[in-house]
Protein backbone atom coordinates (compact mmCIF):
# COMPACT_ATOMS: atom_id res chain seq x y z
CA UNK A 1 0.00 0.00 0.00
CA UNK A 2 1.51 3.37 -0.98
CA UNK A 3 1.98 6.07 1.62
CA UNK A 4 -0.40 8.98 1.44
CA UNK A 5 0.04 12.35 3.10
CA UNK A 6 -2.47 14.11 5.30
CA UNK A 7 -2.51 17.33 7.28
CA UNK A 8 -5.70 16.62 9.20
CA UNK A 9 -4.44 16.64 12.83
CA UNK A 10 -7.10 14.16 13.91
CA UNK A 11 -5.66 11.65 11.44
CA UNK A 12 -2.01 12.21 12.37
CA UNK A 13 -0.90 9.42 14.68
CA UNK A 14 1.65 9.78 17.45
CA UNK A 15 2.68 6.74 19.46
CA UNK A 16 4.91 7.30 22.51
CA UNK A 17 6.72 4.29 23.96
CA UNK A 18 7.81 4.59 27.60
CA UNK A 19 10.05 2.01 29.22
CA UNK A 20 13.31 1.49 31.04
CA UNK A 21 16.64 1.44 29.28
CA UNK A 22 17.12 -1.77 27.25
CA UNK A 23 13.44 -2.81 27.35
CA UNK A 24 13.34 -2.68 23.54
CA UNK A 25 11.77 0.70 22.71
CA UNK A 26 14.00 1.42 19.71
CA UNK A 27 13.70 -2.11 18.33
CA UNK A 28 9.91 -1.96 18.58
CA UNK A 29 9.83 1.55 17.03
CA UNK A 30 11.94 0.40 14.07
CA UNK A 31 9.69 -2.64 13.63
CA UNK A 32 6.63 -0.36 13.60
CA UNK A 33 8.30 1.69 10.85
CA UNK A 34 8.72 -1.50 8.79
CA UNK A 35 5.23 -2.88 9.41
CA UNK A 36 2.90 0.14 9.56
CA UNK A 37 0.92 1.09 6.47
CA UNK A 38 1.69 4.74 7.20
CA UNK A 39 5.15 6.35 7.21
CA UNK A 40 6.23 6.90 10.82
CA UNK A 41 9.16 9.11 11.79
CA UNK A 42 11.13 7.67 14.73
CA UNK A 43 12.26 10.07 17.46
CA UNK A 44 14.56 8.86 20.24
CA UNK A 45 15.12 10.70 23.50
CA UNK A 46 18.76 9.59 23.25
CA UNK A 47 19.19 11.61 20.04
CA UNK A 48 18.27 14.76 21.94
CA UNK A 49 20.63 13.88 24.78
CA UNK A 50 23.52 13.53 22.31
CA UNK A 51 22.95 17.21 21.44
CA UNK A 52 24.20 18.19 24.90
CA UNK A 53 27.64 19.76 25.06
CA UNK A 54 30.15 17.30 26.58
CA UNK A 55 30.62 19.51 29.64
CA UNK A 56 26.91 19.04 30.51
CA UNK A 57 27.52 15.37 31.28
CA UNK A 58 28.24 14.88 34.96
CA UNK A 59 27.35 18.50 35.65
CA UNK A 60 24.48 19.47 37.96
CA UNK A 61 22.86 21.60 35.22
CA UNK A 62 23.12 18.73 32.74
CA UNK A 63 22.98 14.99 33.25
CA UNK A 64 24.43 13.31 36.34
CA UNK A 65 24.81 9.55 36.68
CA UNK A 66 24.95 8.67 40.38
CA UNK A 67 26.02 5.11 41.17
CA UNK A 68 23.83 4.01 44.08
CA UNK A 69 25.42 0.57 44.37
CA UNK A 70 27.16 -1.97 42.09
CA UNK A 71 23.90 -2.69 40.22
CA UNK A 72 22.05 0.63 40.23
CA UNK A 73 22.59 4.03 38.61
CA UNK A 74 20.30 6.95 39.39
CA UNK A 75 20.06 9.59 36.64
CA UNK A 76 19.48 13.19 37.59
CA UNK A 77 18.58 15.87 35.06
CA UNK A 78 19.49 19.51 35.49
CA UNK A 79 17.98 22.58 33.82
CA UNK A 80 19.79 22.08 30.49
CA UNK A 81 18.41 18.55 30.09
CA UNK A 82 14.94 19.51 31.28
CA UNK A 83 14.78 22.31 28.67
CA UNK A 84 16.17 20.07 25.90
CA UNK A 85 13.59 17.35 26.56
CA UNK A 86 10.75 19.87 26.83
CA UNK A 87 11.95 21.12 23.45
CA UNK A 88 11.87 17.56 22.12
CA UNK A 89 8.23 17.16 23.13
CA UNK A 90 7.34 20.49 21.49
CA UNK A 91 9.28 19.47 18.35
CA UNK A 92 7.29 16.23 18.19
CA UNK A 93 4.07 18.23 18.39
CA UNK A 94 5.30 20.60 15.67
CA UNK A 95 6.27 17.67 13.40
CA UNK A 96 2.88 16.05 13.94
CA UNK A 97 1.26 19.40 13.20
CA UNK A 98 2.75 19.18 9.71
CA UNK A 99 1.08 15.78 9.18
CA UNK A 100 4.02 13.56 10.16
CA UNK A 101 3.10 10.31 11.92
CA UNK A 102 5.50 9.89 14.85
CA UNK A 103 6.78 6.97 16.91
CA UNK A 104 8.68 8.21 19.96
CA UNK A 105 10.82 6.29 22.42
CA UNK A 106 11.21 8.03 25.73
CA UNK A 107 11.93 7.41 29.42
CA UNK A 108 9.61 9.27 31.80
CA UNK A 109 10.98 10.56 35.09
CA UNK A 110 8.39 13.21 35.89
CA UNK A 111 5.16 14.46 34.37
CA UNK A 112 6.12 13.83 30.73
CA UNK A 113 2.92 11.83 30.15
CA UNK A 114 0.81 14.83 31.18
CA UNK A 115 2.81 17.17 28.95
CA UNK A 116 2.52 14.79 25.97
CA UNK A 117 -1.26 14.52 26.45
CA UNK A 118 -1.54 18.31 26.54
CA UNK A 119 0.73 18.91 23.53
CA UNK A 120 -0.70 16.06 21.43
CA UNK A 121 -4.41 16.29 22.29
CA UNK A 122 -5.37 17.35 18.76
CA UNK A 123 -3.75 14.25 17.25
CA UNK A 124 -4.54 10.54 17.31
CA UNK A 125 -2.18 10.00 20.29
CA UNK A 126 -1.43 6.82 22.23
CA UNK A 127 0.88 6.10 25.15
CA UNK A 128 2.34 2.58 25.28
CA UNK A 129 4.13 1.19 28.32
CA UNK A 130 6.83 -1.36 27.54
CA UNK A 131 7.73 -3.65 30.43
CA UNK A 132 10.07 -6.59 31.04
CA UNK A 133 11.31 -8.33 34.18
CA UNK A 134 14.37 -6.73 35.79
CA UNK A 135 16.65 -9.70 35.05
CA UNK A 136 15.73 -9.49 31.35
CA UNK A 137 16.55 -5.78 31.02
CA UNK A 138 19.76 -6.26 33.02
CA UNK A 139 20.89 -9.00 30.63
CA UNK A 140 19.97 -6.88 27.60
CA UNK A 141 21.87 -3.96 29.10
CA UNK A 142 24.97 -6.13 29.52
CA UNK A 143 24.66 -7.51 25.97
CA UNK A 144 24.33 -4.05 24.40
CA UNK A 145 27.68 -2.78 25.55
CA UNK A 146 26.69 0.86 24.95
CA UNK A 147 24.97 1.59 28.27
CA UNK A 148 26.15 2.17 31.78
CA UNK A 149 25.34 -1.02 33.64
CA UNK A 150 22.69 -0.21 36.24
CA UNK A 151 20.61 2.32 34.28
CA UNK A 152 17.71 -0.10 33.84
CA UNK A 153 17.65 -0.99 37.52
CA UNK A 154 17.81 2.69 38.51
CA UNK A 155 14.76 3.37 36.34
CA UNK A 156 12.85 0.17 37.04
CA UNK A 157 10.69 1.20 40.00
CA UNK A 158 10.32 4.77 38.89
CA UNK A 159 9.23 5.33 35.32
CA UNK A 160 5.91 3.49 35.21
CA UNK A 161 4.74 4.58 38.65
CA UNK A 162 1.34 6.29 38.52
CA UNK A 163 1.10 6.15 34.70
CA UNK A 164 -2.00 5.25 32.73
CA UNK A 165 -1.29 3.62 29.37
CA UNK A 166 -3.42 2.99 26.32
CA UNK A 167 -1.57 -0.32 25.94
CA UNK A 168 0.93 -2.23 28.09
CA UNK A 169 3.24 -4.89 26.63
CA UNK A 170 5.80 -7.23 28.18
CA UNK A 171 8.70 -7.19 25.73
CA UNK A 172 10.17 -10.38 27.17
CA UNK A 173 7.24 -12.38 25.78
CA UNK A 174 7.68 -11.71 22.05
CA UNK A 175 10.20 -10.38 19.51
CA UNK A 176 10.02 -6.74 18.37
CA UNK A 177 8.17 -7.56 15.11
CA UNK A 178 5.37 -9.33 17.00
CA UNK A 179 5.08 -6.47 19.46
CA UNK A 180 5.04 -3.94 16.62
CA UNK A 181 2.39 -5.97 14.81
CA UNK A 182 0.21 -5.89 17.94
CA UNK A 183 0.64 -2.11 18.29
CA UNK A 184 -0.16 -1.63 14.60
CA UNK A 185 -3.31 -3.74 14.90
CA UNK A 186 -4.56 -2.15 18.13
CA UNK A 187 -4.09 1.44 16.88
CA UNK A 188 -4.76 0.90 13.17
CA UNK A 189 -1.30 1.90 12.02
Amino acid sequence: MPFSGTHDPRKTQVIVLNGVSSVGKSSVAKAIQRLAHKPFLHVQMDDFLTMLPPRAIEHEDGLVFHRVDSRTIDVRSGDIVVRALEGMRHAISAMAGRGNHMIVDDVFFGSEDIEYRRLLRQFDYYLVGLFAPLDVVRNRELARGDREIGLAQGQFERIHKGRTYDLEIDTSQAPPDSIAREICEVFGL
